[in-house]
């Protein structure tokens, strides 16, 4: 079972118009799934066929419909509730854009925070990997994931880390390190104080291998956008460029990505297959206008045409 960890979930709802008018009246039709990047990743896990949990907090008639939303697409789920009322966040999509509109979240107890834990304990007990994702709610320590990422180190779990900001700088400092972290390329640059752009591999790799925060972290990879990623695993440094598309719908694709990686280290592939499966899934997702969902029909061109190189 591959279990993922959303702490911060929330109802997202699309709208689509052609052109937005500015105070007028814009009717839409909405569309409305369960978000959060852990439960993108769960979207995609049930498409490849995982046996998967999702977990977390939910509060509230919102979370409510949130679990109804994850029964919908066939995700198993088992959150812990709390009394504050999870949140919607809103995209916009008009005029060749996307405005988003991200509301923060409830405020957790520390009562409540302490519920989830035992609740992850038991489940990661029974997991073979574990992806944790997004953004803390309010009242929740900056370090919890660290916390989290030491619990399944316990059970000898593989977890694989993709948040930002002080959460992931905690993680960083902890003495227990996560399997894998995927920071952007402006995200390791700002955690580095560095300026490194998709040429300038070779330096990074020697600025991470002096840094003692990402010791002990078998996977590093740094997503590079159209330049596609690298990874620093083991001593080695592998380069993967998906093939070019016309992307229809990019939201997701990180989470799409950490799914493909998920798959396949629970699967325990080699290097290359990790990084193939990762690459593919975040592909597929761009060409489909759901998020947090697969085009599977062109998984095989799509896999087929990713590329792994050593450098």
């Amino acid at each position: 079972m591959i279990l993922t960890v959303t702490m911060n979930p929330s109802i997202d709802t699309r709208y689509s118009v052609d052109h937005l008018v500015i105070d007028d009246v814009n009717r839409v039709t909405p569309a409305k799934t369960a978000g959060g990047k852990g439960l993108n990743v769960s979207r995609v896990l049930v498409q490849l066929g995982d046996d998967v949990v999702a977990t977390g907090l939910l509060g509230g008639h919102s979370g409510a419909y949130l679990g109804e939303l994850m029964d919908a697409d066939g995700i198993t789920h088992r959150f812990t509730p709390i009394a504050g009322e999870s949140r919607t966040c809103i995209a916009l999509l008009h005029d060749g854009n996307q405005t988003e509109f991200l509301e923060s979240g409830p405020t957790v107890s520390a009562e409540e925070l302490e519920a989830f834990v035992g609740n992850y304990a038991d489940l990661v007990s029974k997991a073979s990997c574990v992806t944790l994702s997004g953004s803390l709610p309010k009242g929740v320590p900056a370090d919890t994931y660290a916390r989290l990422v030491a619990i399944a180190a316990e059970v000898g779990v593989p977890v694989l880390l993709d948040t930002s900001g002080a959460a992931l700088d905690a993680a960083l400092e902890a003495d227990v390190k996560p399997t894998l972290v995927k920071p952007n390329l402006t995200e390791i640059n700002g955690l580095l104080g560095t300026s490194f752009t998709s040429d300038d591999l070779s330096d990074l790799r020697q600025t991470l291998a002096a840094d003692a925060r990402f010791t002990g972290i078998p996977w590093v990879v740094v997503s590079m956008g159209a330049a596609g990623s690298v990874a620093f695993h083991d001593g080695r440094t592998l380069r993967a460029r998906a093939p070019r598309i016309e992307a229809v719908n990019a939201t997701g694709s990180g989470d799409s990505t950490i799914a493909g990686f998920a798959h396949a280290i629970a699967a325990g592939s080699d290097a290359e297959e990790v990084l193939r499966c990762g690459n593919t899934c975040g592909t597929l997702n761009a060409m489909d206008p759901q998020t947090g969902h697969l085009v599977m029909d062109k998984w095989d061109e799509i896999y087929q045409g990713v590329e792994i190189s050593e450098l």
